[in-house]
């Protein structure tokens, strides 16, 4: 392959960048106690002009050439005085660039052609990169000290304000776009057409509490007035991906998922199964062989899946039916106790070889003798579970059919927002 040919001249605009990353290299040729690290910093923070540049040239090269169309409703616009100057913060740093702007007479507005072409807020000066990369860094640690990391990260500072406002503006921005692609979700007869192969959907739900700051300057005219609200609420959340893309590695043959999809809404259970449907169905429902559910014992789950996937095979998290003969056997034997694992490893085989029944008869059997009130407390509230969902406690079919057994998948999600949104001075 041949090497690209070189330009016959290098534009005039990029002379000086060159002359002053070539005097900014010779002085550190020039210093013994230059590092790699030294170097790698300075072509940096010199590449950044460049690119720069490069960007305004093209953003103005972009705005010259798109036409005074409205873009809501495609009709022309009266154009307006002389092109007005656009100033947006980047990657690479400030920059401007002027494009045309005119009234729309259909929708009674003034457009910025340019702006939509280039993806540009008009309540926004932060490119749509920049705020991709300010919402990523205020989900991993709260915005003051995303600001402290941002000059490593980027090579530009950011203030604590500007990261807070434009990750709120990318998630406002999701949400906008959210219903669209539930409109969007392609119709049966295409999604059997593309995946003829049978295959098994698999679908994990649960729920966590999450911080949010409401009632922004509100907080106390509504304490004074006595009014009740809290800070937390709960986060419904989903995972959907089929049971092709679930693989296991390694000597103790952990699984892991190639590709999955997840959903996370404060707005409520239905929203949520709202949502969950829309992404099955782009994850291929209308054409699955076989609907699999993992969750644990929380009755909104169950009665949720029954109205949404009513044709869906239920499984109980094995975690948490183990979790409750746990409970038993530390409070009945003490906590770690070696007659406590005698007593609960034949009854954790039973549970998992599909003998529910037999778990309950010896649990039925056991409370009466019981003595600490904890423990026969911890007694009925496993009967009462495991009864409750003994038909979704199948995990030899599952095992034979090589589908998960545990809800994994979901718990390392909400673990995963969890960790994100939990830190200190976090909303």
């Amino acid at each position: 392959m041949s090497p690209p040919p070189k330009p016959e001249r290098i534009p005039e605009e990029f002379l000086p960048w060159i002359d002053q990353l070539a005097l900014r290299l010779e002085a550190l040729r020039q210093d013994p106690a230059t590092t790699a690290g030294h170097l790698e910093e300075r072509i940096r923070q010199s590449c950044l002009e460049l690119h720069r540049l490069l960007l305004e040239g093209e953003m103005q090269l972009r705005a010259d050439s798109v036409e005074l169309v409205c873009e809501k409703c495609g009709h022309p616009l009266v154009k307006g005085g002389r092109a007005r100057t656009k100033f947006i913060r980047t990657m690479a740093g400030e920059m401007h660039f002027s494009r045309g702007f005119g009234t729309c007479r259909a929708c009674d507005a003034i457009r910025f052609p340019a702006d939509h072409s280039l993806g540009l807020s008009k309540d926004s000066i932060a490119s749509p990169l920049l705020q991709e990369v300010s919402a990523l860094l205020v989900s991993l640690k709260p915005a003051e000290h995303a600001a402290t990391a941002s000059q490593r990260v980027c090579g530009i500072p950011l203030n604590h304000a500007s990261l807070s406002r434009d990750a709120r503006r990318q998630g406002e921005r999701a949400l906008e776009i959210r219903p669209e692609l539930d409109r969007r979700r392609p119709a049966a007869s295409t999604l059997g057409q593309t995946q003829p192969k049978p295959f098994t959907l698999v679908i994990q739900i649960d729920a966590m509490n999450l911080r949010e700051r409401d009632f922004w300057n509100e907080t106390e005219a509504k304490r004074r007035r006595g009014e009740e609200f809290t800070r937390w609420h709960w986060t419904y959340t989903a995972t959907c991906f089929r049971l092709e893309q679930r693989c296991v590695q390694g000597k103790k043959q952990r699984a892991f998922i190639t590709e999955r999809s997840y959903i996370a809404t404060m707005e409520g259970v239905e929203p949520m199964m709202k949502e969950l449907h829309a992404e099955a169905l782009r994850r291929g429902l209308a054409s699955a062989e076989r609907v699999l559910v993992l969750a644990d014992g929380a009755v909104w789950i169950w009665n949720a899946v029954g109205d949404r996937f009513p044709e869906a095979v239920q499984r109980l998290d094995l975690y948490h039916a183990k979790s409750y003969l746990w409970a038993v056997a530390n409070e009945t034997f003490g906590a770690g106790s070696k007659e406590g694992r005698k007593w609960l490893k034949p009854l954790l085989k039973k549970l998992r070889a599909d003998k529910a029944p037999d778990v309950i008869q010896t649990l039925q059997e056991l409370a009466p003798k019981l003595t600490p009130a904890d423990a026969k407390e911890a007694a009925r509230r496993a009967i009462e579970y495991y009864s409750n969902n003994e038909k979704r406690l199948k995990y030899v079919e599952g095992e034979r059919r090589n589908e998960p057994v545990g809800s994994g998948a979901i718990e390392s999600t909400c673990r995963q927002l969890q960790c994100r949104m939990k830190r200190c001075g976090q909303f």
